[in-house]
């Protein structure tokens, strides 16, 4: 009885298809689509650029961190939406990121259907990124999650 249910299992594991962690399931051009969004709020951000990243978000964005509070180094949620984000992305940040690296390398770590999730590594910062494809079939950032790099 035993070994009838250890062959079942094997033989209904073989039948489904495995999906790994990592694992992307999307076609060439929506990567290509999900860097160019992913790309357009970094650039957005460095240069100061609020349409090129406004475009790259959707409209009930959030982005957030767990940040230690310099005054008592408890650590605190911190969240933005769009209308917050856009409001600090300020044309100084094009003199402020003139001199630096203005890294921005992208990976997508995953992706199926309409959603993806993106590594996005930048100067001082990684974000994590989630992105959904809409109906008018365009990718956009819903959450952000990112963490400072140590120095």
């Amino acid at each position: 009885m035993i070994i009838r249910r250890c062959v079942a299992a094997v033989l209904l594991l073989c039948a489904v298809p495995a999906l790994s962690a990592g694992e992307i399931e999307l076609g060439e051009s929506d990567q290509a689509a999900i860097q160019v969004a992913a790309t357009d709020y970094a650039e957005g951000w460095y240069s100061g650029d609020r349409e090129r990243m406004a475009r790259a978000l959707h409209d009930r964005f959030a982005k957030r961190a767990y940040l230690r509070d310099k005054g008592s180094r408890e650590r605190r949620l911190s969240e933005l939406d769009k209308a917050a984000l856009l409001a600090g992305n300020v044309p100084e940040n094009a003199q402020r990121y003139a001199k630096a690296p203005r890294r921005a390398e992208v990976e997508i770590l995953d992706g199926f259907g309409n959603v993806a999730t993106v590594k996005l590594r930048m100067d001082g910062w990684v974000d994590y990124l989630h992105l959904v494809r809409g109906d008018d079939r365009e990718w956009r950032i819903i959450n952000v999650l990112w963490e400072p790099v140590a120095p």
